[in-house]
Protein backbone atom coordinates (compact mmCIF):
# COMPACT_ATOMS: atom_id res chain seq x y z
CA UNK A 1 0.00 0.00 0.00
CA UNK A 2 1.31 3.46 -0.90
CA UNK A 3 0.79 5.14 2.44
CA UNK A 4 2.31 8.37 1.09
CA UNK A 5 -1.08 8.92 -0.51
CA UNK A 6 -2.98 8.46 2.76
CA UNK A 7 -3.36 12.14 3.61
CA UNK A 8 -6.37 11.70 5.91
CA UNK A 9 -4.44 10.04 8.74
CA UNK A 10 -6.07 12.16 11.46
CA UNK A 11 -9.61 12.28 10.06
CA UNK A 12 -9.67 8.57 9.18
CA UNK A 13 -12.41 6.64 11.05
CA UNK A 14 -9.73 4.43 12.60
CA UNK A 15 -7.63 7.29 13.98
CA UNK A 16 -8.98 6.89 17.50
CA UNK A 17 -9.65 3.69 19.40
CA UNK A 18 -11.10 3.32 22.88
CA UNK A 19 -10.22 0.62 25.34
CA UNK A 20 -13.49 0.63 27.30
CA UNK A 21 -12.20 -1.65 30.05
CA UNK A 22 -9.20 0.56 30.80
CA UNK A 23 -10.85 3.82 29.78
CA UNK A 24 -7.92 4.70 27.52
CA UNK A 25 -8.18 6.55 24.21
CA UNK A 26 -5.34 6.08 21.73
CA UNK A 27 -4.41 7.29 18.26
CA UNK A 28 -3.52 4.98 15.37
CA UNK A 29 0.12 5.44 16.34
CA UNK A 30 -0.48 4.36 19.94
CA UNK A 31 -0.36 7.83 21.52
CA UNK A 32 -2.65 8.23 24.51
CA UNK A 33 -5.24 10.92 23.78
CA UNK A 34 -7.50 13.00 26.00
CA UNK A 35 -10.88 14.34 24.89
CA UNK A 36 -11.93 17.53 26.69
CA UNK A 37 -15.18 19.47 26.63
CA UNK A 38 -15.92 23.16 26.10
CA UNK A 39 -16.90 23.32 29.77
CA UNK A 40 -13.44 22.07 30.74
CA UNK A 41 -11.80 24.75 28.57
CA UNK A 42 -14.00 27.45 30.10
CA UNK A 43 -13.13 26.20 33.57
CA UNK A 44 -9.42 26.14 32.71
CA UNK A 45 -9.51 29.73 31.43
CA UNK A 46 -11.54 30.87 34.44
CA UNK A 47 -9.01 29.24 36.79
CA UNK A 48 -6.11 30.96 35.00
CA UNK A 49 -7.89 34.29 35.27
CA UNK A 50 -8.72 33.75 38.94
CA UNK A 51 -5.11 32.89 39.80
CA UNK A 52 -3.24 35.22 37.46
CA UNK A 53 -5.60 38.12 36.76
CA UNK A 54 -4.41 40.26 33.84
CA UNK A 55 -1.52 37.82 33.18
CA UNK A 56 -4.00 35.10 32.09
CA UNK A 57 -3.57 35.76 28.31
CA UNK A 58 0.21 35.39 28.70
CA UNK A 59 -0.20 32.12 30.60
CA UNK A 60 -2.61 30.76 27.98
CA UNK A 61 -0.10 31.61 25.27
CA UNK A 62 2.72 29.87 27.17
CA UNK A 63 0.55 26.79 27.67
CA UNK A 64 -0.24 26.84 23.96
CA UNK A 65 3.41 27.04 22.98
CA UNK A 66 4.30 24.14 25.29
CA UNK A 67 1.51 22.05 23.74
CA UNK A 68 2.33 23.15 20.17
CA UNK A 69 5.95 22.04 20.45
CA UNK A 70 4.91 18.58 21.59
CA UNK A 71 2.11 18.37 19.05
CA UNK A 72 4.58 18.98 16.22
CA UNK A 73 6.85 16.19 17.47
CA UNK A 74 3.96 13.74 17.69
CA UNK A 75 2.71 14.84 14.25
CA UNK A 76 6.09 14.12 12.71
CA UNK A 77 6.84 10.94 14.64
CA UNK A 78 3.49 9.24 13.99
CA UNK A 79 3.48 10.09 10.29
CA UNK A 80 7.10 8.98 9.83
CA UNK A 81 6.29 5.60 11.38
CA UNK A 82 2.94 5.14 9.67
CA UNK A 83 4.08 6.06 6.15
CA UNK A 84 7.56 4.56 6.34
CA UNK A 85 9.05 7.77 4.98
CA UNK A 86 10.20 11.01 6.57
CA UNK A 87 7.62 13.77 6.80
CA UNK A 88 10.32 16.24 5.75
CA UNK A 89 10.79 14.35 2.49
CA UNK A 90 7.19 14.88 1.44
CA UNK A 91 6.08 17.55 -0.99
CA UNK A 92 4.67 20.81 0.32
CA UNK A 93 1.27 19.82 -1.08
CA UNK A 94 1.33 16.66 1.04
CA UNK A 95 2.61 18.51 4.11
CA UNK A 96 -0.13 21.12 3.79
CA UNK A 97 -2.82 18.43 3.38
CA UNK A 98 -1.57 16.55 6.45
CA UNK A 99 -1.39 19.74 8.52
CA UNK A 100 -4.97 20.66 7.63
CA UNK A 101 -5.98 17.07 8.40
CA UNK A 102 -4.30 17.23 11.82
CA UNK A 103 -6.12 20.42 12.79
CA UNK A 104 -9.48 19.15 11.56
CA UNK A 105 -9.12 15.59 12.88
CA UNK A 106 -8.07 16.64 16.37
CA UNK A 107 -10.80 19.26 16.69
CA UNK A 108 -8.54 22.32 16.51
CA UNK A 109 -10.50 23.97 13.69
CA UNK A 110 -9.83 24.61 10.00
CA UNK A 111 -6.31 25.87 9.32
CA UNK A 112 -5.20 27.69 6.17
CA UNK A 113 -1.54 28.68 5.72
CA UNK A 114 -0.39 30.97 2.89
CA UNK A 115 2.84 29.13 2.13
CA UNK A 116 3.62 31.35 -0.87
CA UNK A 117 4.60 34.16 1.52
CA UNK A 118 7.26 31.98 3.13
CA UNK A 119 9.90 33.09 0.65
CA UNK A 120 9.40 36.63 1.97
CA UNK A 121 10.07 35.46 5.52
CA UNK A 122 6.57 35.28 7.01
CA UNK A 123 3.51 33.03 6.99
CA UNK A 124 -0.07 34.36 7.14
CA UNK A 125 -2.46 31.92 8.82
CA UNK A 126 -6.25 31.84 9.01
CA UNK A 127 -8.03 29.71 11.61
CA UNK A 128 -11.74 28.95 11.50
CA UNK A 129 -13.84 27.13 14.10
CA UNK A 130 -11.20 27.30 16.81
CA UNK A 131 -12.46 25.62 19.99
CA UNK A 132 -11.18 28.71 21.85
CA UNK A 133 -12.84 31.31 19.62
CA UNK A 134 -15.58 32.02 22.16
CA UNK A 135 -13.60 31.19 25.28
CA UNK A 136 -11.21 33.65 26.88
CA UNK A 137 -10.54 35.90 29.86
CA UNK A 138 -13.29 38.46 30.50
CA UNK A 139 -12.82 41.77 28.69
CA UNK A 140 -10.11 40.32 26.44
CA UNK A 141 -10.63 39.30 22.82
CA UNK A 142 -7.84 37.15 21.42
CA UNK A 143 -7.07 33.51 20.74
CA UNK A 144 -3.97 33.45 22.93
CA UNK A 145 -3.93 29.68 23.34
CA UNK A 146 -3.82 29.03 19.61
CA UNK A 147 -1.37 31.86 19.03
CA UNK A 148 0.98 29.93 21.30
CA UNK A 149 0.15 26.58 19.71
CA UNK A 150 0.98 27.89 16.23
CA UNK A 151 4.19 29.46 17.50
CA UNK A 152 5.34 26.26 19.19
CA UNK A 153 4.26 23.99 16.34
CA UNK A 154 5.94 25.90 13.53
CA UNK A 155 9.15 26.42 15.50
CA UNK A 156 9.86 22.73 14.82
CA UNK A 157 9.71 23.11 11.06
CA UNK A 158 11.02 26.65 10.49
CA UNK A 159 14.64 27.78 10.30
CA UNK A 160 14.96 29.51 13.65
CA UNK A 161 12.53 30.78 16.27
CA UNK A 162 9.25 32.25 15.09
CA UNK A 163 6.86 34.65 16.78
CA UNK A 164 3.12 34.41 16.16
CA UNK A 165 1.12 37.65 16.13
CA UNK A 166 -2.68 37.66 15.98
CA UNK A 167 -3.78 40.14 13.31
CA UNK A 168 -7.56 39.68 13.31
CA UNK A 169 -10.42 38.10 15.21
CA UNK A 170 -13.77 36.85 13.95
CA UNK A 171 -15.48 38.14 17.09
CA UNK A 172 -14.50 41.70 16.19
CA UNK A 173 -15.98 41.36 12.73
CA UNK A 174 -12.61 41.33 10.95
CA UNK A 175 -13.03 40.76 7.23
CA UNK A 176 -10.60 37.83 7.12
CA UNK A 177 -11.80 36.26 10.35
CA UNK A 178 -9.33 35.03 12.96
CA UNK A 179 -5.86 35.51 11.49
CA UNK A 180 -2.24 35.31 12.55
CA UNK A 181 1.18 35.95 11.05
CA UNK A 182 4.24 33.87 11.88
CA UNK A 183 7.52 35.72 11.45
CA UNK A 184 11.03 36.03 12.95
CA UNK A 185 11.18 38.12 16.12
CA UNK A 186 12.38 41.36 14.51
CA UNK A 187 9.67 41.27 11.85
CA UNK A 188 7.11 40.36 14.52
CA UNK A 189 7.80 43.64 16.33
CA UNK A 190 6.88 45.48 13.14
CA UNK A 191 3.68 43.43 12.82
CA UNK A 192 2.73 44.12 16.45
CA UNK A 193 3.14 47.85 15.79
CA UNK A 194 0.86 47.63 12.74
CA UNK A 195 -1.75 45.73 14.78
CA UNK A 196 -1.54 48.46 17.44
CA UNK A 197 -2.21 50.99 14.64
CA UNK A 198 -5.34 48.96 13.77
CA UNK A 199 -4.18 47.91 10.31
CA UNK A 200 -6.27 44.98 9.01
CA UNK A 201 -4.69 41.62 8.25
CA UNK A 202 -4.65 42.08 4.47
CA UNK A 203 -2.97 45.46 4.73
CA UNK A 204 -0.30 44.04 7.05
CA UNK A 205 0.40 41.23 4.58
CA UNK A 206 0.70 43.76 1.75
CA UNK A 207 3.10 45.91 3.78
CA UNK A 208 5.30 42.93 4.61
CA UNK A 209 5.33 41.74 1.01
CA UNK A 210 6.23 45.16 -0.42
Amino acid sequence: MNTRLDLNYFTHPDFLSLDGRRGVLRSRGGTRMLAISDDFLRGFVAACEHEAGSAAPFILRRCGRFFGERLSRRFESELNTFAGCALRDRTMIEFDALLRDLWRGCGYGALDVDWARGERGFLPVRLEESPMQDIGPSGHVGDDMFCGILEGFFATFCDGEMRCVQTGDRRLGDRDGTTFILAPFEAAKKIEAMVADKLPHRRIVEELAA
